[in-house]
Order: C-alpha cells, then structure tokens, then sequence
C-alpha cells in the first residue's frame, strides 16, 4: 500500500506545471523569485549589504541593520514559502482554483509553516548539540589540554556521527515531503494534518524515497560546486569586489538557478504524492 515507482514520481514531477504553465510562472518566478529580489535590492541595499563599515558603525546601528535584515529575510521567506503553496494549489485543484485564489491560500499557508520550520530547527538543533556537544564533553569538562588520542577519539566520533545526523535528515525529509502539497490539495492551513498524513502514506515508500533524494542531493552538490566555481571565479576576475558588470552577471545568474530549483522543489514533492496514489489527490495536473 501507498508503494512507489520513482521513474513514475519524476515523470509527474515534470508534467505538474502542464496546462497553466504561465499561472505556475507567475506564482513561482513571480512571486516567489522576482519580488523577493526587488525587495532585497531595494530595501537591503543590493551589494551594500555586504559593506564592511556597516559592522564597525556601532552596535546600535549594526543590531538595527541585522533587524532589519531578519524581518526582510522572513518577509522573503513567506514569498517564496507562499508561491510554492500556490503552484501546488493550482496543480491540485483540477482548474478550480484561479491564480489569485492560490496566491491568497498560498501567502496564509506560509505562515504556520513558518513557524513550524523553526520550531523543527530549534529541535534539529538541540538533537544536533546532544550529539556533538557529547563528543567533546569529556574535554570541556575536564578543563584540560586533551591529548592526541583524545583529540584522535573525537575526530573519529564526528566523522560517525555527521554522516549519521545528515542521512536522519534526508530520511525525515523523506517521511513529510509530501506535507506541502497535502495542505494544498486539501486547502487547509493545519501542518499537522499535512505532517500525519504523510508520515502515514510515506511509510512503505520511505527507503525509496530516502535514496530519490540522496540522488537528488549529489545531482544538486556537483552544480552548486560548478556554478560556485564560476561565480568565485567572476569576482576574482573583477579585482575580488564585484562591479557593476559583475554585478549583472550575479543577478542574471541568481534568478537563473532559482528558476529551476523552486520548480524543483515542487514539482518533486507534487510528483511523489501523486505517485503515492492518495485517493483524494487531483487525478490529472490542472
């Protein structure tokens, strides 16, 4: 039951945006991508941002900036967070669902999950500290030098128990990929009803899905390691500080890699649900 095929969940995947590819467009480039940009030249500053003299201009001006920053960057987050809701809106809703239907559900649904991504962070976190935090206890409490062996003790302990937390990762990931495009489809604003369900129609697919993403994850790191080795080298190739040209390049090569990753990003979870079969799920791709 709730099995999977992964060739099957990559070719939803890549049909969900057929049939209102420009309403997809305008949620997902749109909103998700252009307006989160236009913020951040405008409001951040641009390359600004990234000036020096803002860190050494006082602690007043520089906790007002980092703010300032924050509350952007959340506002950032709801948009793209909002436009993803809305792209699976549409993709679900049988043609039902206009594209200022979706954006309005899409924008409220980003909130909750706002905040349980932090409240999953804080969590991650505290797991995280338990487990690294117990590999050099010994030597913080001990209030010595640790020796070569120790230190020898500790480097094999992280390098256990990193692998290890990173592939927990992916696997949660694996079990509630689905949460996103279940608030959709059934156009509810409760996280829990998306996290149960599809905790619940994962389950039989979840080492499926688990090395889906593994995959996925080496596909995603080999360009990001190339597209990162361009851009330093653009930089360096301007002096280290970007100009205006440079500058261009970063942003027409900004809004270029974001495109197909937020496509990505929902097409692949609308692709596995899909797959999953849930009997409440569209039966086509609007």
């Amino acid at each position: 039951m709730n099995n999977i095929s992964i060739s099957q969940a990559w070719s939803y995947a890549t049909s969900f945006f057929s049939g209102r590819a420009a309403e997809h467009a305008i949620a997902l480039i749109g909103v998700g991508i252009a307006v989160p940009l236009i913020l951040q030249l405008a409001l951040g500053g641009g390359m600004a941002a990234f000036d020096p003299s803002r860190m050494t201009s006082g602690a007043g001006a520089f906790a007002a900036f980092s703010g300032f920053a924050m509350l952007l960057g959340l506002v950032n987050y709801i948009l793209q967070t909002g436009s993803y809701f809305a792209s699976w809106r549409l993709g679900f809703s049988d043609g039902q669902e206009n594209v200022g239907g979706a954006l309005g559900y899409g924008l409220v649904a980003a909130l909750p999950v706002l905040l349980f991504t932090a409240a999953i962070l804080f969590v991650i976190g505290i797991i995280g500290f338990l487990l690294f935090g117990g590999a050099f206890a010994p030597a913080l409490l001990s209030g010595r030098q640790p020796s070569e062996s120790a230190l020898a003790g500790m480097g094999f302990a992280m390098l256990i128990l990193v692998p290890l937390f990173l592939l927990f990762i992916v696997w949660l990931a694996a079990r509630l990929c689905c949460t996103g495009p279940i608030m959709a489809d059934k156009r509810t604003f409760n996280v829990l009803t998306g996290l149960s369900e599809s905790w619940r129609i994962t389950g039989a697919a979840q080492w499926k899905i688990f090395a889906y993403f593994i995959l996925l994850g080496i596909a995603f790191l080999v360009i990001a390691m190339i597209l990162g080795a361009v851009v330093g080298f653009s930089v360096f190739a301007s002096g280290g500080m970007p100009g205006a040209g440079s500058m261009v390049g970063l942003i027409v090569g900004s809004i270029v890699m974001s495109i197909p990753v937020a496509y990505l990003q929902v097409g692949i979870p609308a692709g596995i649900y899909r797959a999953l079969g849930p009997v409440d799920a569209g039966s086509v791709f609007a």
